[in-house]
């Protein structure tokens, strides 16, 4: 009997030491609606350190709200201190929603839960533009980052929103997290976003040093968009400095086989091998380039260039003969590469009279 009684008892202190902590959330709740956020903090965090009600999910529930809260009225009224109740305060207030969320098997506070979850995923989109408008760009992508995992969120259902996972994008990337980077832009490439998705993983890449994704990310790009015209041009510089200049002409002759009126495509083909001191084949591809662009300057400024560079080359190596007639032969030849390289800098001058590089290559030319 005397069992039964110390039982009952036991019980019975124990109820009431259950009731008072949940006394003190409920009291929380109150004290938050009058604006007494340090005692409704006392309070919960009273609560949320003790055994009997560290499981009970009004408890994470009240914390949150009262972080939310103050932080919003802090905002209104100017009053940082409220906004400083907690380091992170945003943050704890969503921590503090999740573990709400685990604790609340039943699902009974999801209707509670969704609008707060929908207000703090606003508040934490405009601490992320504010923290990335003054550089903070590591704050930047923690925001962004909870927005999106707010809005991933089953009773929230959001829509996936591809500007702010662009925006959490620029964030890693000017943070210089590349892997993070990297996950977001293939997200967006999936979507198709947009042709400067490409050009970001190609960066990113590069950033790790990584040239085979980079160039992988220009291919994937070039076949994706429409636009890629820009993207080419990357992947054949790219080429180039990984000393692949002939599968850069294909890449290149696959383009103007796409783009037949692009002149961009020639273009390059005329820099790659201008680049690797093919000036013959060179100059044909700028003039195919001219057909398609008669009044581009930087065309002809190239072919006189090519020109001027062969007329040197040619003087250069008729230095090392010492036969007379073959000496005045190359000489000839030189002279007329550089009375070439007249012509079409001339050209190039009426054109582009300002251009600094036609000036100095027509007063080497003594024109």
């Amino acid at each position: 009997m005397r069992k039964i009684y110390l039982t009952i008892l036991f019980l019975a202190a124990t109820t009431g030491v259950l009731h008072a902590q949940k006394s003190k959330v409920i009291a929380a709740y109150q004290l938050i609606e009058t604006g007494k956020y340090e005692e409704a903090k006392t309070f919960i965090e009273e609560a949320s350190s003790d055994d009997k009600t560290l499981g009970w999910p009004k408890t994470w529930h009240a914390r949150g709200l009262l972080c939310q809260t103050a932080y919003q009225k802090g905002l209104e009224e100017k009053d940082m201190k409220k906004c400083q109740l907690y380091d992170d305060q945003l943050y704890v207030a969503y921590d503090s929603y999740e573990n709400a969320r685990k604790l609340d098997r039943t699902g009974r506070m999801d209707d509670q839960l969704a609008p707060l979850y929908v207000l703090l995923a606003n508040k934490l989109l405009k601490e992320g533009e504010k923290k990335y408008a003054v550089e903070q760009y590591k704050d930047a992508l923690k925001a962004y980052e909870h927005v999106i995992l707010i809005n991933n969120n089953p009773i929230v259902q959001a829509e996936t929103d591809t500007s702010l996972v662009y925006n959490t994008a620029l964030a890693a990337y000017m943070s210089r997290d590349w892997d993070k980077a990297t996950g977001y832009l293939e997200q967006l490439n999936g979507y198709g976003y947009s042709s400067n998705i490409p050009h970001l993983l190609y960066a990113t890449h590069l950033a790790k040093q990584d040239t085979l994704a980079a160039e992988e990310a220009l291919i994937d790009g070039i076949h994706r968009y429409d636009d890629n015209e820009d993207m080419v041009l990357l992947l054949v510089d790219l080429l180039l400095r990984t000393d692949d200049a002939d599968r850069a002409v294909t890449v290149l002759d696959t383009a103007a086989k796409t783009q037949p009126e692009n002149y961009i495509f020639p273009f390059a083909t005329g820099l790659v091998y201008e680049n690797t001191k093919q000036y013959d084949t060179a100059i044909t591809s700028y003039k195919d380039a001219i057909v398609l662009a008669p009044d581009e300057p930087i065309l002809y400024v190239n072919i006189g260039t090519c020109y001027y560079n062969t007329g040197v080359k040619i003087q250069a190596e008729a230095r090392q003969i010492t036969n007379n007639r073959e000496f005045l032969k190359e000489k000839a030849r030189s002279e007329a590469a550089f009375e070439s390289a007249r012509e079409w800098l001339k050209k190039a001058e009426e054109k582009d009279p300002d251009n600094e590089k036609v000036i100095r290559l027509l007063t080497l030319l003594k024109v």
